[in-house]
């Protein structure tokens, strides 16, 4: 399996955010625990379990050595840096007018004048 295929190793269908700091392949956002920060290079859950004690067996075996682990890091903080100094599009609004328009003055023109009658309520229509 190559390790920036762009999708997560446990869930096939999403895409891939970035890599575990320990075991190196590539997880969804839903997979990651950024226990340092998010300026730290984030666990998967297993190898999350296995760094806090809790599950010793839980760690997924290191598929790349540390030297990769860090270039594809620094290659990941060099594309969220180009990512977040992309210039937006500008985009104008513009303000619509509306016309406020009132009441119908006759009957004809408004079908439903029988609901601002007060004595509507009392008579029945048919």
């Amino acid at each position: 399996m190559e390790l920036l295929d762009g999708r997560c190793f446990r869930h096939g269908f999403e895409v891939a955010d970035s890599t575990c700091r320990n075991c190196g392949l590539s997880f969804c956002s839903e997979c990651l625990v950024f226990s340092f920060g998010a300026n730290k290079p984030p666990y998967c859950i297993s190898c999350a379990l296995a760094a806090a004690g809790v599950r010793s067996n839980a760690a997924i075996q290191t598929t790349v050595n540390k030297r990769e682990l860090k270039r594809l890091e620094k290659e990941r903080k060099k594309a969220a840096k180009a990512k977040k100094s992309a210039k937006t599009p500008n985009i104008e609004v513009k303000a619509m007018e509306i016309e406020v328009v009132g009441p119908p003055d006759s009957a004809e023109d408004n079908p439903f004048a029988w609901a601002d009658d007060p004595d509507a309520g009392q008579r029945v229509p048919f």
